[in-house]
């Protein structure tokens, strides 16, 4: 019998508890009844894995419900590669649908809203940590060696680094999140005033948030209205520096462009391709 017909049938009693696919490669039933192990040893690796990778909605929740939760979302989206590292990709989405459904049936666990954002925050750190190094990032050597050669730097595309995550989330959500990871004595348990007033009429707002990787460290911090503006311009396949930059000046006529130009190179957050510029020397 071919191999892959075993593994096929032992991934389906991992996943779904059916044990039925397994009679034909089990001599006895006490063989099946000792299947369990795996399974159990799946689901907690799978769990732990949930844990680590989302930490501060373990400590929200508490151990226990986040892995009844956990162990649901295993069932809903079980490992697809051979790793675990980064599993969760899911994670924050299934808990907007599985927090909407946990209103609809009185006397069960009520989880607050935010903590689908508390999730989005966890996963955009574990990706910016895990994020590809590079050997692009646009240095005050580099501009320096392009005013130098007589390039307007201002005009070079830039990009973001890798490792710079940008996201939205309700207002208030970050902070919580950074007071869950630096166990501030202000950790709010339930639903928030903060979070009341993102969700009124009246309020539209949200935190800004970006988190990128210097020196081996994930940083995070609010963005203002015009920094977002720059930042989102950048993203992807970049844009030209003077160009992104206007668009903040758009926003707010003050905006500082020296000095967030200059944080800019000092988190090491923007890229250039230097290839054409050393080419062209």
């Amino acid at each position: 019998m071919a191999i892959s017909s075993y593994i096929d049938a032992f991934s389906i009693y991992l996943r779904t508890g059916d044990v039925s696919g397994m009679n034909d490669f089990c001599v006895n039933a006490e063989h099946l009844k000792r299947m369990s192990v795996y399974r159990n040893g799946f689901y907690k690796g799978c769990v732990d894995a949930l844990a680590a990778n989302f930490p501060m909605c373990e400590k929200f929740v508490g151990s226990n419900n986040f892995k009844d939760i956990a162990r649901i979302y295993v069932d809903h989206y079980p490992p697809e590669k051979g790793t675990l590292v980064g599993y969760g990709l899911n994670f924050p989405d299934f808990l907007d649908d599985f927090i909407t459904e946990l209103k609809k049936q009185p006397e069960v666990l009520k989880l607050p809203t935010n903590l689908t954002d508390l999730a989005r925050l966890d996963y955009a750190w574990l990706m910016s940590l895990m994020s590809a190094d590079t050997n692009q990032a646009l240095t005050a050597e580099k501009v320096t060696w392009l005013m130098n050669g007589g390039y307007d730097f201002t005009q070079s595309v830039v990009t973001l680094s890798a490792s710079v995550i940008l996201l939205q989330v309700r207002v208030g959500t970050l902070m919580q999140w950074i007071a869950l990871k630096t166990n501030s004595s202000e950790i709010v348990q339930e639903e928030n005033s903060a979070n009341e007033l993102a969700q009124s009429e009246n309020s539209l707002s949200s935190d800004l948030v970006m988190l990128w990787r210097v020196q081996g460290s994930v940083q995070v911090r609010a963005l203002s209205s015009p920094e977002w503006a720059v930042m989102h311009a950048l993203q992807g396949e970049g844009d030209v520096l003077e160009k992104a930059f206007d668009t903040a000046l758009v926003l707010d006529s003050d905006f500082d462009v020296s000095d967030v130009f200059s944080a800019c190179i000092q988190n090491e957050i923007l890229e250039i391709d230097m290839t054409k510029y050393n080419h062209n020397k």
